[in-house]
């Protein structure tokens, strides 16, 4: 049996969670048009619900903020351009200014995976989803390409200490007390 759980996650019921990085890994990707780039994620906060938590796990909800960081390795030679005098303001401004979507190759470990302590005990286990990688028509301040990334939710894992875990109901574990997989989170 496979349930779907979709909680709005409510801020005003919710506290900073301090956290530690253990571990934050850059993705080395060879593009198609011949450049590489360098991507990483970065934790920049996480959030734990003082009143929310998973129905059939009883986990307390989580949010966190970690967007992905872009380094520029190598391109051709040609790709240098005059930089671009007035960037993009919004998503659709830049999204105008696709020039290409390359194919993209992950250098290295697949299964590389950013490891945070939080202050509650919790540890947080993040990687990388990237759904597509384009070339702008843009050039950086020394002439170089910009890059743009599509990421999808990092895949995420949590292993919450027993203490903050309350115990759901049996109605809520479902059929003979089975529990579902945790839902994602963030």
């Amino acid at each position: 049996m496979t349930m779907e759980i979709s909680l709005q996650f409510n801020f005003k019921e919710a506290n900073p969670v301090d956290f530690n990085v253990i571990q934050e890994n850059w993705h080395t990707y060879k593009l198609s048009d011949g450049s590489k780039i360098k991507l990483k994620l970065a934790l920049i906060s996480i959030w734990r619900s003082r009143s929310q938590y998973n129905p059939i796990t009883g986990e307390p909800l989580y949010w966190w903020n970690a967007p992905s960081l872009l380094s520029l390795i190598s391109f051709p030679e040609s790709f240098r351009g005059e930089p671009t005098k007035v960037m993009p303001q919004t998503p659709d401004d830049m999204a105008r200014e696709v020039k290409e979507v390359v194919d993209f190759e992950l250098l290295g470990k697949h299964d590389e995976w950013n490891v945070y302590t939080l202050s509650d005990g919790t540890v947080l286990r993040l990687r990388l989803n990237i759904a597509s990688i384009t070339r702008t028509s843009l050039h950086a301040q020394t002439g170089e390409p910009i890059y743009s990334t599509s990421a999808g939710q990092p895949n995420a894992r949590l292993k919450i200490p027993s203490n903050l875990i309350r115990k759901p109901s049996a109605a809520a574990r479902g059929p003979q007390g089975s529990q579902p997989p945790s839902p994602a989170y963030g």
